[in-house]
């Protein structure tokens, strides 16, 4: 049996890969910063050992969290580094709060999350981490600044990471989703229309219509490029995988 360590576990592309890997047989330890959502949506899940509430951007709280997925999965093998969150804003319209919190979360916590999977994983066979970028880590989005920042930040990390961390026998490789149909691009749509953007339906219509396969991703999808870079691409590392329906193939 082999543990894995997924973050932002509680919606989503998270949730969906917490499902991947268990239905593989892969021993979950399930964390994200919403406790009571964790136990809501996954404590009937077969194959979750653990469920832990933590702050990905506190690296104290972080490594000892990481402790404890390694005890109650019997070892942990992989590190899913999903957790994250989105605010929309220009460069001139971008506050200095949504700024920091944006940085501490998605570049400082991903930071953490490597930094305690390099250390625990070092020389165990199969050891590797998947992170969470994005399409913005290829193209700009207006409106998205400060997101598309700290995605294009862990694209690179990832391929440093990659490079340092070959020795130590842990692949690194990151996936790039384009818009996936989560809670979290509900809520988008659902402030932009509250602030006077219009239809909900018409926004996910003219979102759908800008990708060549029509559509846009679901988090199994999302979830099947995690589990395939964590699990089976043994000969990949550095990579940026991009799940995006040919959005940025032009």
């Amino acid at each position: 049996m082999k543990g894995v360590f997924i973050t932002g576990a509680a919606s989503g592309i998270g949730l969906a890969a917490v499902r991947r890997f268990a239905a593989e047989g892969w021993r979950v330890a399930a964390a994200d910063i919403d406790a009571d959502s964790l136990r809501r949506n996954l404590a009937d899940i077969d194959g979750v050992d653990a469920l832990l509430a933590v702050d990905i951007s506190d690296r104290v709280a972080l490594e000892a969290a990481f402790a404890e997925a390694d005890r109650l999965t019997g070892g942990l093998v992989c590190v899913v580094a999903n957790a994250g969150i989105h605010a929309r804003n220009t460069v001139l319209t971008i506050t200095d709060d949504e700024l920091d919190r944006l940085l501490r979360v998605n570049v400082v916590g991903t930071v953490n999350t490597l930094r305690c999977a390099a250390t625990l994983l070092a020389g165990r066979e199969g050891a590797a981490v998947v992170l969470t970028s994005s399409d913005q880590a290829f193209i700009g989005k207006p409106g998205n600044f400060g997101y598309g920042l700290t995605k294009g930040a862990i694209a690179q990390m990832t391929r440093t990471a990659a490079l340092e961390l070959a020795a130590r026998g842990i692949r690194v490789n990151a996936v790039c989703p384009a818009t996936v149909d989560t809670p979290l691009v509900e809520k988008i749509f659902a402030d932009a229309s509250a602030a006077g953007g219009g239809d909900i339906d018409s926004m996910w219509a003219e979102e759908r219509a800008l990708f060549p396969l029509g559509r846009t991703c679901t988090p199994a999808e999302a979830a099947d490029a995690i589990y395939f870079l964590g699990a089976q691409a043994t000969f990949c590392t550095g990579s940026l995988l991009k799940v995006d329906g040919g959005l940025t193939a032009g």
